[in-house]
Formats: C-alpha cells, structure tokens, sequence
C-alpha cells in the first residue's frame, strides 16, 4: 500500500508542475479578454481544457508510465504531450482573438515544462529504484508444446532476456521452470512469488495456472494465443440464457476508411511535398540513379503490387538477391541513411494510398517470397490479406524489424480485429513518437 502511494505520487509530481506552469504563462500572456465573463477571465476555463488535453495526449504517448518506460522514451513522451497541448492551446488563443499572439513566451514556458519534467523524472525513477523494489517473479514456459516457427525454449529465453534487459526494475525472476513438472507442483510454487509470467503454455494448464493466480491474487502476465486475438472482438450475445461470444464477420476496415485514406494521404501529401521534391532532388544529385525504387508486395486479398519508396541504396543494391539492410550498410547511400532515419523514404507510399493499394494503417505489406515462406509456418498469416496493407501499423508502433514474424503477426490481428476510425487517428499520432525512437529500428 506504501509503494502504490508513493507511486501516485511520483505520477502526480509531473503533470501537477506542467499545468501550473502553463496556468502561470497563460494567465500572464495570453488571457487578456479572453472568455470574459468567467472566473478570473476564463482562466478556470483554460486550465481545465488544458488537463483535459494534456492528459489525452498523455495517455497516448504513454507519458505517465513511470515503472515500465525508459527514461528516455518518457521525455520524449511528455515532450511530444507538452508540445501538442501548447499548441492546441495556442491554437485557442488565436481563435478566441482572431489574431496570432507572440509565441515566445509559450516556447519559454514548453522549454520550462521539459525541464522541470525531466528533473523530476530522474527524482522519481530515482525514488522508485530505492523505494519500490522489483516484483519477485516466477517464469513459466510451455515445454510440451510444439511451435511452428522456432524451439520453444529459444522463444522463451527471448523473452526472459527482454524483461531482464529493460524491465529489472519491474520483475525479480527467481525462479525459472518448464510444464513438464506437475501441475499442482507448479500451482504450489506460485504462491512464493508476487508476480507469474506464462509464456506458451498449454491450454490446459494456462487454465489451472490462471485459476490460481487469481485465487492468490498474483500479477500475471501471459503471451497471447492468435485465438486469444480473435476473441478480442467478441461481443456478448444475450440471445439465451447460456451465454454466447459473437464474433463480426471482418471486412476491409470500417465504413468510411476509404474516405479518411484518401483524404489524409492528400494532406499528408500537401505537408510533405515540400520535404520530397528535396530529397528527390538530392537523391538524383548525388548519384544520377533513380528517384524511385519499387518493389513487389501483396496486399489485400494476395493482389500484387508495385510498393513505392525514395531509393535509398545504390542502383545495384540488389545485384546478388535481396538481402536486408543492416548497420553501417555501404550500400546505403548518404541521403539514404538521412530518409531511413527520419522514415522519409516511406512518403511516396502516399501514392500508393491514393491508387488503392494500401491504407494509412494496417498490416505492412510483406514481400511475396515472405508471405509464402510465413504462411506454409503460420497459417494464420493469410488472415493479414484480409485488409489493405499499410504505411503504418501495430507492429511497426510496438515492434522493431527484428521483432518475430508470429509476434508482428499478433499485432497485425489485433489491429484487425479492433480497427476503427478512432483507432487509426491514435496509431498515426503515436507513429509520430516512434519515428525519434532507435529502439524501433533496431536492425535484422
């Protein structure tokens, strides 16, 4: 009960300082006349819009996951959640004086915010590290079972080493054991531990194991089946008195996302041309090459096309097979390192959503020697051609390229089967935030 305290409160400490900060700003600059008539000038009105937007923006980027992110992603967290507030507040002052006010003090008041933020989050990670020790955990993997793509024990062992790397803080994994043991031995050994992580395990025991933890009340932490994926659009059917999961039948997107590709690939294109006529124009200046490069992908329904990208290898990259770029490539050109790191190579993909080929978001579309090599493993993975392939998605927020092709392949149905209008306006700001992550880009 001590440390969840001192958890909220560390979590308070940031946002409390960043509102305040701007209330001060705002009071001072930007609130004469503005919402006359109301407390102090509008300025409750102010302050309480501004919590609303931060806090929305907030929980987007993930800016208030103290015990879980890096210190590094959370100050890009809360500067990408300061920077749009401000500016949807500035926004606001402009349209209640119909007139662009003098951003400085706004741009020394985010300066301000990002600093005071980053001194308190070095306070508070630095409070959790001394005051909330890791959880002491037990990790379970599934033995018995057989998996299509790779050994189990690599997988689990993958998996281990990712939550010992970045999440020490998190979990104590004291212990380590396989289902060939007993079930009632493993269910016994579940209660000297505060947290349980079940990676594969069978269905049989995940059942009995899960039964447990929440009879003893444990954390748990578990690695989903592609049907536990399927199931997460389920809605309940009170047709009789037993209880019945229906499961909408998908088709492509939702209705109306056609229309929002469309017009979001042209605003996108009217932001960007700027940007692409410059690195077209490099591009051709620094070797003669083309501007282009194309290659085959398969998309909805299997239908192959031509997938466009700003060339950014050297005209014969490919003279010896398709091989994946690696780092410190020499193939890779100097303007091709610049639009790989700032995802700019990417932006000619915007014609492609224009023509029909692909969707802002969706299932990235995979090359046709990868779709055919991936589905005689998984099955499954037909199911991604059941929508447009897209510029964005799943698994390239949440995943890396190194990431497995089953991992990136529960990601992909979890946005198939959870995709919306509101959805796809949420990946697509949080595609802004991965494009300043390494971590995402971590190579082959």
């Amino acid at each position: 009960m001590k440390e969840d305290f001192l958890l909220r409160l560390m979590r308070a400490l940031i946002p409390f300082g960043n509102i305040m900060i701007f209330c001060y700003v705002w009071a001072l600059y930007y609130n004469e006349k503005t919402f006359a008539g109301f407390w102090y000038q509008g300025m409750l009105i102010c302050a309480t819009l501004y919590i609303l937007i931060y806090y929305a923006f907030g929980r987007l980027y993930h800016a208030f996951k103290i015990n879980i992110a890096g210190t590094s992603e959370l100050m890009l967290s809360q500067f990408l959640a300061i920077g749009m507030s401000d500016f949807v507040m500035y926004m606001v002052c402009y349209l209640t004086h119909m007139r662009f006010a003098n951003p400085l003090p706004g741009l020394i008041a985010a300066a301000i915010q990002l600093m005071v933020t980053c001194f308190l989050l070095k306070v508070n990670k630095a409070g959790i590290a001394k005051y909330i020790p890791p959880q002491p955990a037990i990790f379970i993997y599934g033995a018995k079972m057989q998996l299509r793509t790779e050994h189990i024990e690599t997988s689990a062992e993958q998996l281990m080493n990712k939550l010992k790397k970045k999440h020490s803080d998190l979990f104590d994994i004291q212990e380590v054991c396989n289902d060939m043991q007993e079930s009632s031995e493993l269910v016994g050994k579940i209660a000297d531990y505060e947290a349980v992580i079940l990676c594969h395990v069978s269905q049989k025991l995940r059942a009995r194991l899960l039964a447990a933890c929440a009879e003893k009340g444990k954390s748990v932490y578990v690695t989903p089946k592609l049907e536990d994926i399927l199931l997460m659009n389920y809605e309940y059917s009170s047709m009789t008195d037993t209880p019945l999961l229906m499961l909408p039948a998908r088709r492509d997107g939702y209705k109306g996302k056609r229309l929002f590709d469309i017009g979001m690939s042209l605003l996108m294109l009217l932001i960007f041309s700027p940007f692409m006529l410059l690195v077209a124009l490099c591009i051709k200046l620094e070797d003669g090459g083309p501007i282009l490069y194309r290659q085959r992908r398969v998309t909805l329904n299997g239908r192959e096309f031509d997938m466009l990208k700003f060339r950014s290898m050297v005209v014969d990259a490919e003279k010896q097979g398709y091989m994946p770029a690696s780092q410190r490539d020499s193939r890779v050109t100097k303007i091709g390192k610049f639009i790989r790191a700032t995802r700019l190579d990417e932006t000619p993909q915007l014609f492609n959503i224009l023509k029909g080929d692909m969707s802002i978001v969706g299932p990235r579309p995979e090359r046709i020697e990868h779709v055919q090599k991936y589905t005689e493993k998984l099955p499954e993975f037909s199911y991604r051609l059941r929508v447009r392939g897209g510029l964005t998605g799943y698994a390239q927020i949440y995943g890396k390229y190194n990431t497995s092709a089953e991992d990136k392949l529960k990601m992909d149905l979890m946005y198939i089967e959870k995709q919306s209008l509101l959805l796809d306006l949420q990946l697509i700001l949080l595609t802004v935030k991965v494009i300043f992550m390494r971590e995402s880009t971590e190579g082959f």
